[in-house]
């Protein structure tokens, strides 16, 4: 074979590979296989100046709402499948609906429905970035607010090396 037809045939490699190799990562970060949701109920109210020790880590977003008292009243983790939807029962009779919609620069979207009985109190999309959380202000509850700490995750999957070996 002439040197040539070698030639074209790297030109041709060297310039498919990356394409192949960007629709690979394109792909594992449009379809992540599970999302990893996180729902905190903070009770907020001005009754007393407690402060919950678990919710330390989001104290200066909290401190913001302007309440002297914050605990964490209820917390519960889910696993759920991309586009599934996840259903959270919330203190006072409420489901929080919540479904993983996209996936895009280390940021998730997430639909969210929060409902009371059939009437639904909020249907929004939220986007947070891959393992933050997203405070949500909530309806009025034995002499405070509910506040909704929604957190997701997700791992992407492991791509190939795409070294030579």
């Amino acid at each position: 074979m002439s040197p040539l037809p070698k030639f074209r045939w790297r030109i041709l490699l060297s310039s498919v590979f990356p394409l192949f190799l960007a629709a690979a990562l394109g792909a594992a970060e449009r379809a992540p296989q599970t999302v990893q949701l996180r729902i905190g109920t903070i009770l907020a109210s001005n009754e007393s100046e407690d402060f919950d020790p678990k919710l330390s880590g989001m104290k200066n977003q909290l401190e913001v709402i302007k309440y002297s008292s914050y605990q964490l009243i209820k917390e519960e983790s889910q696993k759920v499948a991309w586009r599934d939807r996840a259903v959270f029962e919330i203190p006072g009779g409420r489901s929080l609906l919540v479904v993983p919609q996209e996936y895009r620069n280390q940021r998730l979207a997430l639909k969210v429905r929060l409902i009371e009985g059939e009437k639904p109190l909020l249907d929004t999309t939220v986007r947070l970035r891959n393992r933050g959380y997203f405070l949500l202000g909530g309806p009025a509850h034995e002499g405070g607010v509910l506040i909704l700490s929604i957190s997701a995750s997700h791992r992407s999957p492991a791509l190939p090396d795409p070294s030579p070996r």
